[in-house]
């Protein structure tokens, strides 16, 4: 009768510890990499908007894919902390020998939506360097 009583208890129990088990981690953002970390400052703070650390981290990654690996025309949206965005990266041009390209931003929390265009070159090694 014993064993009828330990069938019972793990029975019983097993899909409460599976709940233990299969939910998942919460980690650490990824940390930003080199060549979006160039990007930094390029995202002016505004009075509607202040960016949390991990979605400026989200938008500094964006903006990297966009101006390296974008389509003219085509948004790159990012998503954190109650935050949305996009970018949008245009034609790229040349100064010189750098090759650079202009970009608009969107932010939107909640009711307040934010839009800001610059411009950025890229240096050696694919960096993007704010210009405007």
């Amino acid at each position: 009768m014993s064993r009828f009583w330990t069938t019972c208890f793990v029975v019983a129990a097993l899909p409460i510890l599976s709940g233990c088990l299969t939910s998942a981690p919460r980690t650490a953002p990824e940390p930003l990499s080199d060549r979006a970390a160039a990007l930094r400052g390029s995202i002016a703070p505004t009075g509607s908007v202040k960016l949390s650390a991990t979605a400026e981290q989200r938008a500094l990654q964006a903006q990297y894919q966009a101006l390296q690996f974008g389509t003219v025309g085509q948004p790159i949206p990012w998503e954190s902390d109650g935050f949305k965005g996009e970018i949008t990266p245009t034609q790229l041009y040349r100064i010189g020998s750098q090759d650079c390209r202009g970009y608009t931003l969107v932010i939107t929390r909640g009711t307040s939506k934010v839009r800001q265009v610059g411009s950025a070159c890229r240096t050696g090694a694919d960096l993007w360097t704010p210009v405007a």
